[in-house]
């Protein structure tokens, strides 16, 4: 009797360590795709982290005029400065979402989202970024970032977002 009582201490004793070893074992860290440089450079152009990948920030959204896909002078100079800065560092994978308010019909709001999302992935083209690394999606007016209430709300609606999710 007094055997098997040693046997279970010794049993116990065994799980007790063997539990113990796991719980120090730390899990392993999730590697990013990026490295330190690369997400320096996405900060530095004003992108953030997001569960869906690194997205250009609130502030620097790509904005467009009412019913326009066409880019602005200051939208064009930023997309070369983003697209220069991301080449640099080898970022050469992206998705770009165009955008419009609620105002119109659906099916045009698609293609101008669309158009919009086309305007700057070509001006991305354009700064040396090969057009078939960009994923193009229009997404007409099913995510607003603003209430589609005020004229600056639907303003802000009026975008593209760039999303960086590989290197």
């Amino acid at each position: 009797m007094q055997f098997i009582y040693k046997q279970l201490r010794l049993g116990f004793l065994g799980l007790f360590f063997v539990g113990l070893l796991a719980a120090c074992q730390s899990t392993p860290e999730v590697k990013s795709p990026f490295n330190a440089e690369q997400i320096a450079t996405l900060k530095d152009q004003g992108f953030r982290q997001t569960e869906d990948g690194w997205e250009l920030s609130f502030t620097d959204k790509l904005l467009f005029d009412f019913g326009a896909s066409s880019l602005t002078a200051p939208s064009r100079s930023a997309i070369l400065k983003i697209s220069a800065a991301l080449l640099k560092v080898g970022i050469i994978h992206m998705r770009v979402e165009g955008h419009t308010d609620n105002e119109g019909a659906e099916v045009l709001n698609n293609k101008l989202s669309l158009a919009r999302a086309n305007a700057v992935a070509d001006a991305m083209g354009v700064a040396g970024i090969a057009r078939d690394n960009i994923v193009v999606n229009g997404l007409g007016m099913s995510k607003p970032v603003a209430s589609n209430a005020t004229k600056a709300g639907q303003a802000e609606n009026r975008r593209v977002t760039v999303i960086v999710s590989a290197p």
